[in-house]
């Protein structure tokens, strides 16, 4: 895998687990004080987000980094 699919997937499995949590992108954003955009550009896998805001929206969706982990392997 290179970084670029990394981030692919990591970036699905973050919307996956949103829409599972029933939040928007804005929402989420909100809640973790950060712009709309940004979440947009990290479920395409476009950035790569820190471990602070990673934990910041598990935390916001209910969810731990095993839920991320098995939302990766999917």
């Amino acid at each position: 895998m290179t970084p670029d699919s990394d981030y692919t997937e990591l970036g699905r499995a973050l919307a996956a687990l949103r829409r599972k949590a029933g939040k928007t992108q804005l929402q989420s954003a909100r809640t973790v004080g950060v712009r709309s955009t940004y979440i947009s550009q990290l479920e395409r896998g476009l950035r790569a987000p820190s471990w602070r805001t990673t934990f910041a929206l598990l935390q916001s969706y209910h969810a731990t980094l095993a839920d991320l982990a098995r939302e990766v392997e999917h």
